[in-house]
């Protein structure tokens, strides 16, 4: 049974045909939600002897956004590397954009010891601020 289109100006929007939909996914029909985030990460292929850096845009249980800089472009399938995180996956391009890539993880993330730590101290001023004006010494 051939696809309903319907074009609106240079856009062409497609319908679904039965079980199978022709449209690209939607947010909200995503398998697993995705936090936004930006994080640092590797692009690593050749069993880890060529790495790319990469940014981390969003992420899902099941894959991820992430944004390549430079002229060397990901491969199809690849290892996705977030020291940080201690985040290891095995990764397939799904879609590409510009300088952005979505992946889909091929099997489950798996966690190792991070390599680095982010640590983050506050610091607080020794008196708490306040808007009263000091006392002058002798009164």
């Amino acid at each position: 049974m051939p696809a309903a289109a319907q074009t609106t100006g240079s856009v062409v929007h497609l319908h679904a045909v039965g079980n199978t939909a022709l449209a690209p996914q939607t947010d909200d029909a995503r398998i697993a939600p995705r936090r936004r985030m930006l994080k640092s990460g590797k692009i690593a292929y050749s069993d880890r002897h060529v790495t790319i850096g990469c940014i981390v845009r969003d992420m899902s249980a099941t894959g991820a956004r992430l944004r390549v800089e430079g002229s060397v472009t990901a491969p199809d399938t690849f290892e996705l590397l977030i020291a940080l995180d201690g985040l290891e996956a095995n990764c397939e391009v799904v879609w590409r954009r510009e300088a952005d890539i979505g992946v889909r993880f091929v099997g489950a993330p798996r966690t190792v010891a991070p390599k680095r730590t982010q640590s983050i101290t506050a610091v607080a001023p020794a008196q708490t601020p306040t808007l009263r004006r000091k006392p002058r010494p002798g009164e």
